[in-house]
């Protein structure tokens, strides 16, 4: 098993991880006392939320440490596909917190609750100090992951992104709740930062599904990129005797070409390497970071 030295950019990226990480533990702890003191629904939605995201940071910080170190070196064609997947895990966890919570949310309507005045003057301090820290995580993660290509710091950004919006209005929803009282409009704004917490895990769990999905199931590249290939092929066509074959696909955030050409069999081996090698290398050159694989085929003269 390989080992490789993290570059400064990766280990950037995992420092920032990982302070989320500890920062999330401890919040949550704090936020789950103060749902449970102020019994606010709201607050239940962060920490329903919170701790299936903060389980899934753990797993990502632990695949992305194995990956900056080259520990996972078995996949020939790359661990991108396990960073969409990680993503998509997310993604799908969102959703179903999101459900979870709207069955909670339709239960309380018009149904009056009681709510400690100490327990939401908590929560409400809770809420606060959830919404610096995920500013603050925010902003680690934006700086780290910068100009880089890692995918799940990227995935990481997009999610601390829905977090750091839903806490802002959620810490809105609570001081109003802690204001107002459990009736009225403090119980109309407890249920109000509910829908909110639904609304932007629907939201931004749908996005992660939705961006990781198509290289999840390999798809095909886009039609500019196809067209990039075609001009290539068209314009080397006197360079071969016979195109077999054009295969491509994403995988992760890299594209990925294979492209079978016939040869006549009496052509030297040297001649079709070289042609084999020219081709490859235009497409690169048009289409920076694909990985281009042409394969000379011998056919009859």
């Amino acid at each position: 098993m390989s080992s490789l030295s993290p570059s400064p950019e990766a280990l950037r990226g995992e420092r920032a991880i990982l302070t989320g990480c500890l920062l999330d533990s401890g919040i949550w702890v704090i936020v789950l006392v103060a749902a449970l003191w102020g019994n606010s629904l709201t607050l239940m939605g962060e920490v329903i939320r919170g701790g299936l995201l903060i389980l899934l940071e753990y797993v990502l910080l632990g695949m992305l440490r194995r990956i900056n170190r080259g520990a996972m070196s078995d996949y020939d064609y790359g661990t991108s596909k396990l960073e969409q997947f990680a993503n998509f895990l997310v993604g799908v966890a969102m959703m179903l917190g999101a459900l979870w919570l709207m069955a909670g949310l339709i239960q309380r309507v018009g149904v009056p609750q009681q709510q400690s005045t100490a327990g939401m003057t908590f929560g409400a301090a809770s809420g606060l100090l959830n919404l610096a820290i995920n500013m603050s995580v925010f902003a680690l993660l934006w700086r780290a992951g910068r100009g880089g290509t890692s995918i799940i710091v990227n995935g990481q950004i997009l999610a601390r992104l829905s977090k750091t919006i839903s806490s802002a209005l959620v810490a809105l929803a609570v001081i109003v709740n802690a204001i107002a009282g459990p009736e009225g409009i403090g119980a109309w704004a407890d249920l109000f930062g509910t829908a909110v917490v639904v609304v932007v895990m629907l939201t931004f769990g749908g996005r992660m599904i939705g961006s990781a999905l198509p290289h999840l199931i390999d798809r095909a590249l886009g039609e500019r990129q196809q067209a990039t290939i075609n001009r290539v092929l068209a314009g080397n066509f006197e360079a071969y005797d016979e195109l077999l074959s054009v295969r491509t696909r994403t995988q992760g955030s890299d594209a990925w070409i294979e492209i079978e050409v016939g040869f006549a069999r009496q052509r030297p081996m040297g001649e079709v390497t070289t042609m084999a090698d020219a081709i490859a290398a235009e497409i690169r050159a048009l289409m920076p970071g694909a990985h281009v694989l042409v394969i000379p085929r011998a056919v009859p003269g």
